[in-house]
């Protein structure tokens, strides 16, 4: 039985590794291209690109690894079943629930694999995927210069009348004069007719003109650098015009401010639902949930202040009102008309006001308790998704297995069709569960475990049917009906 277990194991493992580095590849396409341009274009370097795709590959793991469990169930259930290994050792009096035992066993051990996985990597690699890309938000995009078009950067512009190719040996020769700044630039624009205007300081104006020079981005300085030869140095005093300074140079350097165009990977201590383990949201859990007691308890006791004096006025008040005699032929007076107008006014507008008070003291409260309970459902849904994701590798095992044996085929193609269906059925009735959780419809427990509690009941009842030998699927049905399906539209 051994034997069997661990050869049953080996046929799945190919196609799981294989399906796993497909699903892996689209997603990495996918998030490639819709990120595309907040990476690109801003003047990244390598690393940091390779580094923010590393640390988003971490939930793209989270996701495939499920989905590789349920292909290559199919996968390798088809080609025991399309090469009768399964009537082979049905024939030999294993059972059906035995040959599918090992799968279970290896989907077991991806589900512990994975739910340490989801509670020790994943936030931590979120978390850095997050900042990295607010650090990038802020990054603007790299500079490039066109001639004949004005720039401006803060209070600074520059304009560039004309720009030459540099060829390698021409920046050899200056490698001396352009400054440690131009290591980074594997071959910078040589500038032409350059002028620069620096209007940083209110009580000066500078203007700036060379023949020629180069420019480049500096990532110590964060600033740009322009390395100018043959030009003039004009300074204006704005508050004395007489006053004017004017020098010439052969070489010259001046930088420009722009700290914009300088990414830097600053920390960040904040941590969102998905950037936590599991700890720390018991912990977010456990105070938020006791910040909501202690916003009914405050809710009581302001209830009773405002109660407490409004019942001793009225038992003061019961006792002043003189008994009425029902015998009396004289009609008694309304105790109202014997309080003076004015007072009686002032005391309704008292009153208004301090029920008001309460009132908005109590919706406040509302607020502040809404607001506990939905953070509370928000980090408990993503507990349990922490264990419910992972779960699903045993379930689609129950659902694959027997598919697999209906399908009598181990092919690439109805193993990721089909798995692509329930895995999108299982996907959409998380998402819906998380979004019904959310709004407080449903607990966060049935929320993330009714899918699996869904696809699992399938996979139960599919496998029944699949031990006592009955078709599951009618293939051939199923084609004739597609078949009949189409002869209803006419020949093109």
């Amino acid at each position: 039985m051994k034997i069997l277990s661990r050869y049953i194991i080996r046929e799945h493992l190919p196609p799981f590794f294989f399906s796993l580095s497909v699903l892996m590849f689209i997603f990495l396409m996918q998030f490639m291209l819709k990120y595309i341009t907040r990476i690109f274009g801003k003047g990244l370097s390598l690393f940091t690109i390779l580094e923010l795709v590393f640390y988003n590959l971490a939930w793209m793991f989270a996701l495939a690894v499920p989905m590789a469990v349920l292909i290559s169930t199919l996968m390798s259930f088809g080609r025991l079943s399309g090469d009768n290994e399964i009537t082979i050792l049905k024939s030999s009096g294993i059972s059906i629930y035995r040959i599918i035992r090992p799968a279970l066993f290896f989907a077991g051990f991806i589900t512990i694999s994975m739910i340490i996985f989801n509670d020790k990597v994943l936030p931590d690699f979120n978390h850095k995927a997050r900042v990295m890309f607010t650090n990038i938000g802020q990054k603007k995009a790299t500079l490039r210069l066109e001639p004949g078009i004005f720039f401006t950067v803060d209070r600074y512009s520059f304009y560039v009348e004309k720009m030459d190719k540099t060829l390698g040996q021409q920046l050899d020769e200056r490698t001396n004069l352009l400054g440690p700044e131009y290591q980074v630039e594997i071959s910078p624009d040589k500038l032409l007719n350059i002028s620069i205007f620096d209007r940083s300081n209110n009580t000066r104006t500078v203007t700036i003109t060379a023949a020629e020079g180069y420019m480049v981005y500096s990532q110590l300085k964060k600033s740009l650098v322009f390395t100018l030869f043959d030009g003039e140095y004009h300074e204006l005093n704005n508050l004395n015009p007489e006053e004017y300074r004017y020098s010439h140079f052969s070489r010259n350097i001046f930088y420009i401010p722009a700290p914009e165009f300088a990414f830097e990977n600053k920390d960040d201590d904040y941590r969102g639902d998905r950037e936590m383990n599991i700890s720390m949201m018991r912990e977010k859990v456990g105070t938020n949930h006791n910040f909501l007691l202690q916003e009914r308890d405050q809710i009581v006791e302001n209830v009773k202040k405002f109660w407490q004096p409004i019942s001793a006025n009225m038992e003061v008040s019961k006792s002043t009102i003189p008994e009425i005699n029902h015998e009396d032929s004289e009609p008694v007076i309304p105790l109202i008309d014997q309080v003076n107008r004015p007072v009686f006014t002032r005391a309704c507008e008292k009153a208004h006001r301090k029920l008001n008070r309460l009132y908005q003291t109590l919706r406040s409260s509302q607020s502040r308790i809404a607001s506990h309970r939905e953070t509370v459902n928000r980090y408990m849904v993503e507990i349990h998704k922490k264990f419910s994701i992972p779960f699903a590798s045993i379930v689609f095992i129950l659902i694959g297995a027997p598919l697999g044996i209906a399908a009598r085929k181990g092919s690439m193609g109805i193993g990721a069709t089909l798995s692509i269906f329930f895995f999108l059925v299982y996907w959409a009735c998380l998402i819906l569960g998380e979004d019904l959780a959310d709004r407080e419809f449903l607990t966060p427990f049935w929320a993330m475990w009714f899918p699996n509690i869904l696809i699992g009941s399938a996979g139960l009842y599919l496998t029944w049917r699949t031990v006592k030998e009955t078709t599951v699927i009618q293939w051939e049905d199923i084609t004739a009906k597609i078949k009949k399906w189409l002869q209803r539209f006419p020949q093109i």
